[in-house]
């Protein structure tokens, strides 16, 4: 009798952890995927800091990258409810390109402005074309990209940085940065 009792035991132990495993796996718990609708705060860390895109973004997504210099991250999706009115506002930024900025920065220096920095960033999922408001030869000029960083730092705020290979693309806007302020402040407020 003491036989078929430990092997009940056994199989309620057993039952028991195959219950758990399985609520973890169905709950999600230990998975790192972000639910849709809540946008990844993305914690610092050397990694970031060297690599201010990280793996841990979305392949083939376009996002956007919310950094304050004080420290903290946070990465937008399309199914953030805060992503359509910052990338409206970062369109219509880049729409209001009104010259380039002959200089540029290096990859190395960009880093260190964007680790630095407080700013939006909106990374495309692939190369996007603008037409700005900058009258080249008499028609708008376009430009294509792969990310643009808007930058509330007073000495960058009113330039629009294009990170390239090699360098940078810097734009002059005529837009301010009031209005991406304005719906930036409450995800910085998350830090």
């Amino acid at each position: 009798m003491k036989k078929k009792t430990k092997h009940i035991l056994i199989a309620c132990i057993l039952a028991a952890a195959l219950i758990v495993i399985a609520a973890f796996t169905v709950s999600g718990i230990g998975d790192d995927k972000i639910p849709p609708g809540q946008a990844e705060k993305i914690p610092e860390s050397t990694e970031s800091q060297n690599n201010p895109t990280p793996n841990t973004t979305r392949e083939n997504t376009t996002f956007i990258d919310i950094h304050h210099a004080d420290g903290g991250r946070i990465i937008l999706y399309p199914e953030d409810p805060e992503f359509p009115a910052i990338e409206a506002e970062c369109y219509e930024q880049i729409r209001c390109i009104i010259s380039q900025i002959k200089t540029g920065f290096s990859s190395a220096e960009l880093n260190a402005m964007k680790n630095n920095g407080t700013y939006v960033a909106i990374n495309f999922s692939a190369p996007t074309t603008f037409e700005t408001s900058y009258i080249v030869d008499g028609s708008p000029k376009t430009i294509t990209i792969d990310e643009a960083i808007f930058f509330f730092d007073p000495e960058y705020e009113e330039l629009i940085i294009t990170p390239m290979q090699n360098a940078a693309g810097v734009w002059g806007t005529s837009r301010d940065r009031e209005e991406l302020k304005k719906l930036a402040d409450p995800i910085f407020q998350k830090f």
